[in-house]
């Protein structure tokens, strides 16, 4: 079976580190392959090509892949943060209200989750999307143009924001929390292997809350560990795991409808061009089934 693993803060970055993975598909007869692939879009991409069987990505990745018929069950809800995503003004910034953006330019990649909560704000804000300057930037350009200043402001979600924030001063001028938005991850599988191995992708979600388990009961060694794995600072991961708060959890209806608002806005935008209805694509079967083995020591 083949996992997708990205360079980040996360439970499944620790569980490899760990070798968990490994040690519960054993018990299955099975082997773990780790495909590092950076990004949603790369990730179904893999998917699709039945290079990649489990994940983890953003919610916005989920709602184009929907829309593009790739094959996939959105199995589990891997965060739900409200501050993992947020508008970052440079340290000693005159800009202290999202009003005070309006003609300004702001830094920020589209379809991503941060796009989405840019734009919520500045309509909370009474502002049009006219009345800003978006400029589109992968998040590394991104960066460069914020410490140069040739950009006003960034959308940005972790670990840019952490980092930023913690290593550079900026200054979180606005986030999710603002808004009551929430930006949650999700746990995808390959639908032809979900239904070929339901045990292996129950397996992979036990392995996941076992693991969030132990980083709640262990925060300092698993901070260790991903200061080592991804070379960043202690602070900037302990900023980066209180912004995204993990979880595992079934997908609930309010995690659908959030993405059904979000799939409207994308498709008011022009970032894809039909509407998807998100429940189609969500199996809680195997989340359910793990958190029942859980409970009884299997």
């Amino acid at each position: 079976m083949n996992i997708g693993v990205q360079h980040a803060v996360a439970p499944l970055v620790l569980a490899q580190q760990k070798k968990w993975f490994e040690e519960e598909f054993a018990k299955h007869n099975a082997k773990v392959n780790w495909l590092e692939v950076q990004g949603g879009p790369p990730q179904f991409d893999a998917i699709l090509t039945n290079r990649l069987d489990l994940a983890v990505t953003g919610n916005t990745p989920v709602i184009t892949a929907q829309m593009a018929d790739i094959p996939f069950k959105e199995i589990a809800v891997a965060s739900t943060g409200s501050k993992n995503n947020a508008l970052l003004v440079q340290k000693g910034s005159p800009i202290k209200s999202v009003e005070q953006l309006k003609g300004k330019k702001i830094a920020v990649a589209k379809a991503t989750s941060g796009y989405d909560m840019l734009f919520r704000l500045i309509n909370k804000a009474g502002l049009k999307p006219g009345d800003i300057q978006t400029i589109q930037l992968t998040a590394d350009d991104a960066k460069a143009a914020f410490i140069s200043g040739s950009v006003d402001a960034w959308a940005i979600g972790e670990p840019y924001l952490s980092t930023s924030v913690v290593n550079d001063g900026a200054t979180v001028l606005a986030d999710g929390s603002n808004i009551n938005y929430i930006s949650p991850a999700f746990h995808v599988a390959r639908t032809k292997f979900a239904e070929e191995h339901p045990d292996l992708v129950t397996a992979y979600l036990k392995v996941l809350e076992k693991t969030l388990q132990w980083q709640n009961k262990n925060f300092d060694e698993a901070v260790k560990i991903y200061s080592e794995g991804t070379k960043l600072n202690a602070d900037v991961v302990k900023s980066v795991i209180k912004n995204v708060s993990f979880a595992t959890l079934p997908v609930s209806d309010d995690f659908v409808k959030g993405q059904q608002e979000l799939a409207q806005f994308l498709l008011n935008e022009k970032a894809i061009n039909k509407l998807v209805d998100p429940s189609k694509v969500v199996d809680n079967t195997y989340m359910k089934q793990a958190l029942e083995d859980i409970k009884n020591n299997k």
